[in-house]
């Protein structure tokens, strides 16, 4: 005999089979089943087989059907209910209540649904890392055992021992993946069965069907983080016979950082849409009267808005210099670099100072530290929506480069380095932004390309000129508009490319003017751009924008 549950405002018979809430009854066989035991039940073969109905009993009179619903207990009654124990309860329709819950199972299950794409795209990344682990983890033994060859007999036990922590680390990190798999499949398999439940529940009268899609509707737990873990790699040490073990070398752990999970269905927003004009216009120009450098004459190198009516540069001397839209100077702030690399953050131009790899904000013509980026060349950068850093790094050997965000204080919250092979992603990243639909673009100087990921460092796509030009394309900084736009400078080419937000070209951005060796860009006013170009010095302001 089915048990009943009643708590919390929780009103159910358990099923006899698997003791899940009960939706329907066997009047043949006398048994209460759920949802997902009447499939199976059917299937049995009885001599006289079933008769199975919606169970809509009253659980306090089995004898009377429910007629209404209780607010105040949040349960279905039936009429002797009523007049009885809910006599003093706030009582509404059967049929109000059946048509709430099927109006929140609907908005739930659209909700969840439209995150399938997302999470599927996310378990796809987390299998092929997870396929290529063996593979990154084997290249590393070799490093490891390559370096080995190359020193002493005496140094076998440190061999063994770093093998031994590389073997415990790659289990834990194949654990990791296996774990993140299983939880996106587990989601991923719920939404599906949900979807065929809620399906064949549309147009249904079942309270107690419906309160329990609702319950599971309300239990699914969607990820908010998906742990990205960088897997170990080994570092070797120049040889050293007096301290041969101490030096050998080490496995290298990244810390395991917490990405959130969110807005999933805001990445498949359309942003609105507005003309580009057949011929940009020049509304007008400026020499911002940067020196030019010794060794290659260049003079401009980057600018970021301050506000829709004022933008920061950065050039080949050591000041910053703040214009207004029309060319006129001010502020200008020293500073114990070159303008390189700008974004803004508060109200404030925020800077990468190669020279002593650390990031400094600009406070009332102040400058002070934010963060150090260790043993890593900082430079492009950028504020995101979180108001965040993402910072272009290339190691002090010239080896490897990659993209980190950082949080305000200088916290590593993401490192975005290798693809889904663990292959990497960046030769030398120097310009970065990030787009509105939450993609981060990358221009790397020496694969002239620009590099598109999502947030959670998932490669989406690379750009690599417009393919139906024979032109060189020397991808030169970036930036992106409101409609999600990516748009490139071509230093070599004398113009500016326009990409849609999954990399297809648009057109190109061609002033009346016309352009030379473009390289600052930033959007200033919508469908307007600021573009330096970098051996004049000179600043176009240009509408691409009806």
């Amino acid at each position: 005999m089915a048990t009943s549950n009643l708590r919390q405002g929780q009103y159910y018979l358990e099923c006899d089979i698997c003791k899940s809430p009960v939706n329907f009854k066997c009047n043949r066989c006398a048994v209460k089943l759920c949802s997902a035991c009447v499939g199976p039940h059917m299937l049995t073969k009885p001599k006289n087989g079933h008769n199975v109905t919606e169970y809509n009993e009253c659980l306090t009179h089995p004898q009377h059907r429910f007629s209404a619903f209780c607010k105040t207990c949040d349960i279905p009654i039936c009429v002797l209910c009523i007049s009885i124990k809910h006599k003093t309860h706030r009582i509404s329709e059967l049929s109000e209540k059946v048509e709430t819950l099927l109006n929140i199972i609907t908005t739930e299950n659209k909700r969840l649904q439209s995150m399938r794409a997302e999470l599927k795209k996310i378990l796809d990344h987390i299998n092929k890392r997870s396929a290529a682990l063996p593979h990154v983890y084997k290249q590393t033994r070799e490093s490891i055992s390559s370096h080995a060859r190359e020193w002493h007999q005496e140094i076998d036990k440190a061999e063994k021992t770093l093998h031994k922590d590389l073997d415990e680390l790659q289990e834990k990190h194949a654990e990791v993946l296996l774990k993140q798999k299983k939880d996106f499949e587990d989601i991923l398999k719920k939404l599906k069965n949900l979807k065929q439940t809620i399906f064949g529940l549309t147009k249904s009268t079942d309270i107690s069907g419906l309160m329990e899609v609702k319950l599971e509707l309300e239990n699914i737990q969607v990820p908010i983080f998906i742990e990205e873990t960088r897997p170990a790699c080994f570092q070797p040490l120049k040889f050293n016979e007096s301290y041969t073990t101490s030096y050998f070398g080490y496995i290298e752990t990244l810390e395991a950082h917490k990405l959130p999970i969110d807005d999933l269905t805001q990445q498949n927003q359309t942003p609105s849409s507005r003309q580009a004009l057949d011929v940009p216009t020049v509304l007008s120009s400026f020499d911002t009267e940067f020196p030019a450098d010794k060794e290659n004459k260049n003079r401009l190198y980057d600018m970021v808005p301050l506000g829709d009516d004022k933008v920061w540069t950065g050039g080949a001397n050591e000041e910053l210099k703040l214009f207004d839209l029309q060319g006129h100077l001010h502020d200008t702030v020293t500073i114990m670099c070159y303008g390189l690399y700008l974004t803004r953050h508060d109200g404030h131009v925020v800077y990468s100072d190669v020279n002593d790899k650390t990031v400094k904000k600009v406070t009332n013509g102040k400058v002070d530290m934010l963060f150090s980026t260790g043993e890593w060349y900082p430079f492009g950068i950028t504020c995101t929506e979180a108001r965040d850093f993402l910072v272009c790094l290339r190691k002090t050997d010239e080896t490897e480069s990659k993209v980190v965000r950082y949080s305000s204080s200088g916290d590593v919250l993401q490192e975005i380095q290798y693809d889904s092979q663990y292959q990497p992603l960046f030769k030398y990243a120097v310009f970065l932004v990030e787009n509105g639909n939450g993609d981060i673009c990358v221009a790397d100087y020496d694969k002239n390309a620009v590099t598109v990921v999502d947030k959670f460092g998932i490669f989406r796509f690379s750009y690599t000129g417009n393919k139906a030009s024979k032109e060189n394309f020397n991808v030169s900084s970036l930036t992106t508009d409101s409609m999600h736009h990516i748009i490139i400078t071509d230093y070599d080419g004398d113009k500016i490319h326009m990409l849609d937000r999954n990399g297809r070209f648009l057109r190109y951005i061609i002033p009346d003017q016309g352009i030379r060796t473009p390289r600052a860009v930033c959007v200033v006013r919508e469908g307007e751009l600021m573009v330096g170009e970098n051996l004049t010095g000179m600043i176009k302001r240009i509408k691409y924008l009806q």
